[in-house]
């Protein structure tokens, strides 16, 4: 068993509390026996428990190494930790699960599981996409609050890169609860040399300024835990 100090991960909004290591260990141990059954892989049968206990210490575990990180500075308290947790523990999953192929159906009086593959990308991208829309929203919040003419460029370039179908994707429906409707600065981008110049300039402060923003932070600490 790994042993778990105290430690401060998570920080909300008004107030920042101690978290418990041994209250996320327990958090986490249900979660990685729901995956373990969840799969039925044919490798883990009869060791279920096992299986969901290498889970549970190896997203502890990353989730320790992210916390000596947040203590050197380096990166930001996690303000939504259960997410982050299950994200963890999915992807250690998908890749304990990727040196077996042969998944158990279940018997036919139920429904038969979908393939392994498409089961993980289910669950996983329900799981990341809950939490990414979350950091989209306090993008969004931050975005609303910059310097005018900074907003207005970073705007500009967001929706040059984006293509508007009837439903809006998860950032635009962001930025839509910010009062912002990302559409109107289509086709916005400057067409004279001096124009052109001065959108650059204040399109680099912007971009500066979205990569001090605690939720952009995060959104990159998940994107290197997703490649991990």
């Amino acid at each position: 068993m790994i042993s778990i100090p105290e430690c401060r991960i998570t920080k909300n909004n008004e107030q920042q509390s101690d978290t418990n290591w041994h209250d996320i260990y327990n958090t986490l141990r249900p979660i990685a026996k729901h995956i373990v059954y969840r799969y039925r892989a044919s490798a883990w049968r009869g060791q279920e428990n096992d299986i969901a206990e290498d889970i549970t210490q190896e997203t502890v575990r990353k989730l320790f190494e992210y916390e000596q990180k947040v203590q050197r500075g380096e990166s930001v308290p996690i303000h939504s930790l259960v997410p982050m947790m299950r994200v963890i523990a999915h992807n250690y999953s998908k890749d304990m699960l990727r040196h077996n192929n042969r998944v158990i159906r279940i018997d036919a009086n139920h429904t038969e599981m979908p393939p392994l593959h498409e089961e993980i990308n289910v669950e996983e991208c329900g799981t990341e996409n809950a939490y990414n829309e979350m950091l989209f929203r306090e993008l969004a919040r931050a975005i609303a609050s910059f310097p005018p003419k900074q907003q207005h460029a970073l705007l500009i370039d967001i929706a040059a890169h984006m293509s508007f179908e009837q439903q809006p994707t998860p950032l635009q429906q962001a930025f839509a609860n910010a009062g912002i409707q990302l559409q109107t600065y289509q086709d916005m981008l400057p067409i004279t040399p001096v124009g052109h110049n001065r959108y650059t300039s204040l399109l680099s402060h912007a971009y500066k300024r979205v990569s001090n923003l605690p939720c952009a932070k995060q959104y990159r600490e998940q994107d290197d835990y997703r490649r991990e």
